[in-house]
């Protein structure tokens, strides 16, 4: 059974809030990576998957133990929901400003745009993309996302993206995930007309 299949039979499991399903959470120790205080491995008849849940938004990833929490530890920075563990992490303090957001948008320097601009048209060229991709509403979302991704570092921080960028097969999981809550909300907009 493919993980993406696997993975929908499990929230289907959950939905239906089966008795099959428990969520399975490691013990703390100074070798356990702190990403687990946020996920919970799914066992199914008390068998441990290679599924775990994220406690904060509930979304279902794929894990194994011999690839590593990189990509928890991704989800846990990026998790829009509240978190429900106390953190000793200082990056997650609120900060004073931001509770202060500027009504006007900042002045972009000449020598940022024309970085941007090179970016997208060598992105158009190596990639063979249409021009009007770097106006659409999909590279505009990316974009602001990377742009805000890099606010979290600091000027002398190197960045792999290849740490940061999803691979094609996560982003093809994603869509359909993506799809059936689009799909859901619409359907609830429809019934509210």
């Amino acid at each position: 059974m493919d993980k993406s299949t696997k993975k929908t039979r499990i929230q289907q499991l959950i939905n239906d809030d089966s008795k099959s399903i428990s969520f399975f959470k490691p013990k703390e120790s100074p070798k356990r990576s702190i990403v687990w205080q946020s996920f919970s491995i799914i066992c199914v008849d008390g068998k441990k998957q290679e599924i775990v849940s994220c406690d904060k938004c509930k979304q279902l990833m794929a894990y194994r133990a011999r690839d590593g929490t990189n990509s928890l530890a991704r989800h846990t920075r990026s998790c829009k929901n509240e978190s429900s563990i106390p953190s000793s992490n200082s990056s997650n303090q609120n900060q004073v400003t931001d509770y202060f957001s500027s009504s006007k948008t900042s002045i972009i320097p000449k020598k940022i745009k024309d970085r941007v601009k090179i970016g997208c048209v060598e992105f158009i060229a190596l990639d063979s993309r249409p021009f009007e991709t770097v106006s659409g509403e999909g590279f505009m979302k990316l974009a602001q996302s990377l742009f805000d991704a890099g606010k979290y570092f600091s000027p002398t921080s190197t960045v792999n993206l290849k740490d940061l960028i999803p691979s094609p097969v996560t982003v093809s999981r994603n869509v359909e995930d993506l799809y059936k809550k689009k799909q859901s909300e619409l359907a609830k907009l429809c019934i509210n007309i």
